[in-house]
C-alpha cells in the first residue's frame, strides 16, 4: 500500500535518513529506547547515557502524543456514567447533545458537568444486537430553528423480527423535542441484529448524507434498487435533490447517492475542501477510510482488502475497474467508527489531517493527508483504554471525544495563554547543534565535513560566518534548508553556526 512508496521516498534522502536514525529510537535500536523509557518510568538512579541530538525519554502522562511530537497537552475528563453512548454534536459553545444506544438523549452542560435527559424522545426499537439509537446531527441553521437528527433501528409493523434503518428529525426547544418526524427508511427490512450503518452528515449547501449498511446481505449493495448499504443524499425535509447522480437512471433509487460501501459508522462533511470522508467496517480486515463522490461504486462485495471470517476471500480480488479504491484501509481490522478532519488552532500541527476512532483497540489513529493521499498513520491517546464513538472539534480547537468505557467524555488540549506557548525558550547553540547538526557532522561519516576536522572545513571557513549562516538556514549543496531543524528560529541556526566555528577553532 501507500506506506511502501513513502518508506521507498524517504530512503532517497540520505540526510533525511541519518536523522530518523539519530533522533527516531523507535525506529533503530528499538530496544535500548525502551530500557531507557523503563528506567525513567521505574525512577532509576542512574540516569541513561543519550546520543548526540538524542531528547530525553518523555516522562509524561501521554507517550503515545510524545511520538508525534506532542508533549504539552491535557486530556481532561469532562463527564462519564453514560450508557452506551454513540455520538455527540455541540448544540453551542457550552453544551452537548448525547445519544445514548438504550434510546434515550442527554444534554451535557461542559461549565456545570451537569447532565440532563432529553424528553420528547419517541419509543424506539430496543433489542439485541446493534439495535437501537445511533447518530445525531444539527440542521445548518440550527442555531435558529432547533432543528435536529437522528437515526435508529426501526421494527417492522407486521413482523418484530424485522428491524432496517431510520432517520428522524425533530426540533429540540428547552430541553425537549417536538414535531418528530420520521423522513427516511433504508428498505428493506431484515432479520440481522448488525450492520446498520447510520451515520449522518450535512454538507454546506444544506443536504443530508446517510450512510446505510449492509444488514449482513452483502448482495444488496450492488443492488440500486435497494436503500441498504448506500451513501444516501437528500434535502433537509427528506426529500430527493434534483441533482442527485441517478435521477435519469430507472434501475437505481434517486436518493442514493454512491453505493458499494458495507457498515458505514462514520461521515464527516469538511466545509474547506467540499470533501466527504467515509469510514466503514470491513469484514475480516479491509475497514476503509473513503472519499465519497456522487454516482461511484466502492466495491463491496465484489473487491474488498479483507476476507470472510473463515478466511476464505470475498469477490474477485482488491481491484476492478470502474470501483473506486480506498483512500486508506487497515489491516488487521479496527472496527472505524468515528471521522473528523483537524482544523484549529489548538494543535496547527494537524492542520488538514483525519482523525479515526476505532472500537477495536482503544485509541485513536491520525491519519497524515498531504495533497489528498495518506502519508503516515499514527495511534495516538492509547492511554484513554475505552472505545471511541465519538470525535469533534470545538471551534478553539480542542478536541472532544466520546469513549465507551465508562459512558466518559474527554477534552484534549493545550493552554494557550501559557508562557512556554506565547514565548518560547530561545535555545542556545549547543543545544540546536547536538539536536540536528550533530546528525551529519559528527558521526563519523565521510560524506559530510566533521566538525572534529579543522582541515576539512578550511574553504568553508574562509567565506565568513555570515555565508555559513547564511547555507544553513537556506540549505547549501545536500543540506536540506535549516539543516532538518524545521522549528528552529534563525536566531537559533546562526548560535549554532557560532558554536560549530568555535569548536573548529
Amino acid at each position: 500500500m501507500i506506506h511502501g512508496t513513502l518508506l521507498g521516498r524517504l530512503l532517497c534522502d540520505f540526510a533525511l535518513v541519518v536523522l530518523i536514525v539519530t533522533l527516531a529510537p523507535g525506529c533503530q535500536g528499538e530496544g535500548k529506547a525502551s530500557q531507557q523509557f523503563e528506567q525513567e518510568q521505574l525512577g532509576a538512579t542512574k540516569k541513561p547515557k543519550r546520543k548526540p541530538g538524542q531528547p530525553e525519554p518523555y516522562v509524561g502522562d501521554f507517550p503515545s502524543l510524545a511520538k508525534v511530537n506532542i508533549r504539552n497537552a491535557v486530556l481532561e475528563e469532562l463527564g462519564s456514567g453514560l450508557e452506551y453512548p454513540w455520538a455527540f454534536e455541540f448544540i453551542s459553545d457550552r453544551e452537548l447533545l448525547l445519544t445514548e444506544f438504550a434510546g434515550t438523549m442527554k444534554i451535557f452542560n461542559i461549565q456545570t458537568r451537569s447532565m440532563d435527559a432529553v424528553e420528547g424522545l419517541p419509543s424506539l426499537p430496543l433489542s439485541r444486537g446493534q439495535i437501537g439509537l445511533m447518530d445525531v446531527a444539527l440542521h445548518p441553521d440550527f442555531a435558529s430553528n432547533g432543528i435536529i437528527y437522528f437515526s435508529h433501528a426501526v421494527q417492522n409493523e407486521s413482523n418484530p423480527e424485522l428491524h432496517a434503518t431510520g432517520v428522524s428529525r425533530a426540533v429540540l426547544r428547552n430541553g425537549g423535542l417536538s414535531d418528530v418526524e420520521r423522513i427516511f427508511l433504508a428498505a428493506p427490512y431484515g432479520k440481522s441484529l448488525s450492520n446498520f450503518g447510520g451515520a449522518l452528515a450535512f454538507e454546506s449547501e444544506g443536504f443530508l448524507y446517510i450512510a446505510t449498511g449492509d444488514r449482513s446481505l452483502r448482495d444488496h449493495a450492488q443492488d440500486g434498487g435497494l436503500l441498504t448499504v448506500k451513501i444516501i443524499r437528500l434535502t433537509d425535509d427528506g426529500d430527493t435533490p434534483p441533482d442527485n447522480p441517478f435521477v435519469d437512471d430507472a434501475d437505481v433509487d434517486n436518493r442514493i447517492f454512491a453505493l458499494g460501501v458495507r457498515n458505514p459508522q462514520g461521515l464527516y462533511f469538511d466545509p474547506l475542501t467540499g470533501v466527504l470522508y467515509e469510514t466503514e467496517h470491513g469484514p475480516m480486515g479491509g475497514d476503509e477510510v473513503n472519499i465519497i463522490e456522487g454516482g461511484r461504486n466502492y466495491g463491496w462485495p465484489v473487491i474488498t482488502y479483507g476476507a470472510n471470517y473463515t478466511t476464505q476471500r470475498i469477490g474477485v480480488g482488491t481491484a476492478v475497474a470502474g470501483m473506486e479504491q480506498p483512500l486508506f484501509y487497515f489491516l488487521p481490522c479496527v472496527a472505524t467508527s468515528p471521522i473528523a478532519v483537524y482544523r484549529g488552532a489548538m494543535f496547527p500541527e494537524w492542520n488538514g489531517d483525519l482523525l479515526v476512532g476505532p472500537l477495536k483497540g482503544a485509541r485513536i489513529h491520525k491519519l497524515g493527508l498531504v495533497n489528498g493521499a495518506i502519508l503516515s498513520e499514527h495511534r495516538i491517546l492509547e492511554e484513554m483504554k475505552g472505545r471511541v464513538r465519538d470525535i469533534k472539534i470545538s471551534a478553539d480547537g480542542s478536541i472532544y471525544i466520546l469513549s465507551q468505557k465508562g459512558g466518559r467524555i474527554y477534552r484534549l488540549y493545550r493552554d494557550l495563554q501559557s508562557a512556554e506557548l506565547e514565548n518560547p525558550r530561545e535555545r542556545k547553540g549547543s543545544d540546536i547543534y547536538r539536536m540536528a547538526c550533530a546528525t551529519c557532522h559528527s558521526d563519523g561519516s565521510e560524506l559530510f565535513p566533521q566538525s572534529s576536522d579543522k582541515q576539512a572545513w578550511g574553504d568553508k571557513l574562509a567565506q565568513g560566518r555570515e555565508t555559513l549562516e547564511k547555507h544553513a538556514i537556506e540549505g547549501y549543496g545536500s543540506m536540506p534548508p535549516r539543516g532538518l531543524c524545521e522549528g528552529c528560529s534563525d536566531t537559533e541556526i546562526k548560535a549554532a553556526v557560532g558554536f560549530m566555528i568555535e569548536r573548529l577553532q
